[in-house]
């Protein structure tokens, strides 16, 4: 790798590292702030926030002088989710789940050691919404749609990711019956029930379920069998995708 390379990858990785910082930041962020965050120095920060703003991935408040994250991330967000076939074969059938339940419904696929929602669908007028929107990330080891995808892995692969014995153990249940569970852990008050999205050979891809406040839906485990259902057709069209028409 020649120092050329070498250099681009580190400014690279910086101004990844700026990103992720201020999305930790909903306030915004000042040069200062992000110096303490990301240990980098403020004339190197400076450099990295003027390409990031020209590019449209960051935003400086005239008022304020802190920065926030920019449109153009939204724009990457969206196009990255279009491009998700799970999504795609998914959402006809979240919306019919959404229906039935009249809860809120979500997709959510792993990313490393966590996973994160890409898609949420819920009926109007609800008077207590659970707060797991689009984008939210927590550990694979937490939660119904985490457990979900963590339960199609090999023993192996789960304890890698921290599942502890006791969990390991809570996940080959939720693998017998093809769903997972979870209460009082992403948020108290919360149930979640989610299944696995698997595509060819068997890997999951995806897990699809329902979150939804516990005083509204005090036995989660009652729509199991819908939940994975849903998950079973949605993989079953990953792995056979219907033949356009026309």
């Amino acid at each position: 790798m020649t120092n050329t390379q070498v250099g681009g990858s580190r400014t690279l990785g910086r101004g990844l590292e700026v990103l992720k910082a201020l999305s930790h930041a909903p306030d915004g962020a000042t040069v200062a702030g992000l110096s303490k965050r990301t240990g980098l120095d403020r004339a190197v920060l400076y450099r990295l926030l003027d390409t990031l703003c020209a590019e449209g991935f960051a935003v400086r408040d005239s008022d304020t002088r802190k920065f926030h994250l920019g449109v153009s991330l939204i724009e990457l967000g969206i196009r990255a989710t279009r491009q998700l076939d799970v999504r795609r074969y998914a959402l006809p059938g979240m919306r019919s789940l959404m229906e039935q339940s009249h809860e809120a419904v979500c997709l959510a696929v792993q990313d490393r050691r966590d996973v994160v929602v890409v898609d949420r669908v819920e009926p109007r007028g609800l008077s207590v919404r659970v707060h797991y929107p689009v984008g939210t990330r927590h550990p694979l080891t937490s939660g119904a749609h985490g457990r979900a995808l963590l339960s199609q892995l090999e023993p192996e692969a789960r304890r890698d990711l921290g599942a502890s014995p006791e969990l390991s153990a809570e996940l080959e249940t939720s693998r017998t019956r093809g769903y997972a569970l979870s209460i009082d852990e992403i948020d108290r008050g919360v149930v979640g029930v989610a299944a696995p999205i698997v595509g060819r050979r068997g890997k999951p891809v995806a897990s699809i379920g329902i979150v939804a406040p516990s005083l509204r839906l005090r036995d989660p485990a009652k729509l199991g069998p819908r939940v994975r259902a849903l998950a079973m057709e949605v993989s079953r069209r990953l792995v056979h995708p219907p033949v356009p028409v026309g």
